[in-house]
């Protein structure tokens, strides 16, 4: 019996040191049941407010923010930065279609269509307000693929979904036990476009929330972490909440 243990010990050792985690015998065999997960938790996660901590690091650049964040299932968004005193310094808002920004340090107003470049002014990352807005709840945004593969990934213990599109692809790595995602690296042409990884999971049920967020944009040398110190699942947020009105004597700019 002893001799049994010690050969089962071995032979664990000898599978994690080739690098190798052993695919659980109830996983999936195929993207299904994974996508269907995404899709629950898409559904069950409304809306969400939360205070935010965020680090930014741009090659040797390293900027500390907080932030509050509104977000819901419509695409719309509103980012605060706030001094440690509690400030609005820079207002993001965006009901869906247009885009508001508000820098209260300058005194100016920008007003615009809803854009991936307009977005890049506050949050430096390659996303559309409405993909930010998704993930930012806690859902996972998807392109619309024309094939789908599932695989192990022996080296990090995940499944692994491959979506593919004419020109975008994306890799979503989901842990085998609840299928929470733990990595999306989105392409555009093979070129990693952005990596984000999720972790510190908080809730029940299809309700769930990473609390540690990390963004990677491999092109711009940059790094984005936020963890959430305070959040609220599914509140109910008025329209006005995601609009914002110039102060009086501030004159309305177009976005550059």
């Amino acid at each position: 019996m002893e001799t049994n243990s010690k050969l089962t010990v071995f032979l664990t050792v000898l599978v994690i040191g080739c690098g190798g985690l052993p695919k659980p015998r109830n996983a999936p065999n195929e993207p299904g049941p994974l996508l269907e997960s995404i899709d629950r938790r898409d559904a069950a996660l409304k809306s969400l407010t939360a205070d935010l901590n965020v680090e930014i690091w741009q090659r040797n650049e390293r900027v500390k923010l907080r932030q509050y964040l509104a977000a819901d299932d419509q695409g719309r968004l509103r980012i605060e930065v706030v001094s440690p005193f509690g400030t609005p310094l820079m207002t993001l808002a965006s009901d869906g279609s247009r885009l508001m920004i508000f820098d209260s340090k300058k005194g100016r107003f920008f007003l615009g269509p809803v854009t991936q470049d307009a977005l890049s002014r506050l949050l430096p990352v390659p996303m559309t307000p409405p993909e930010l807005a998704s993930l930012l709840r806690g859902a996972v945004p998807r392109i619309q693929p024309i094939k789908t593969r599932l695989d192990w990934d022996s080296k990090m213990g995940r499944l692994r979904v491959q979506l593919t599109s004419d020109r975008r692809s994306q890799l979503i790595f989901f842990e085998p036990e609840h299928y929470r995602v733990t990595r999306l690296e989105t392409r555009l042409n093979g070129r990693i476009l952005y990596t984000v990884m999720m972790g510190d999971y908080s809730g029940t049920g299809d309700e769930v929330i990473p609390r540690r967020v990390r963004f990677e944009v491999p092109k711009d040398g940059l790094r984005i972490d936020m963890k959430i110190k305070d959040a609220s699942l599914n509140p109910q947020l008025a329209s006005e909440v995601f609009t914002l009105s110039p102060p009086r004597g501030i004159v309305v700019e177009p976005i550059p």
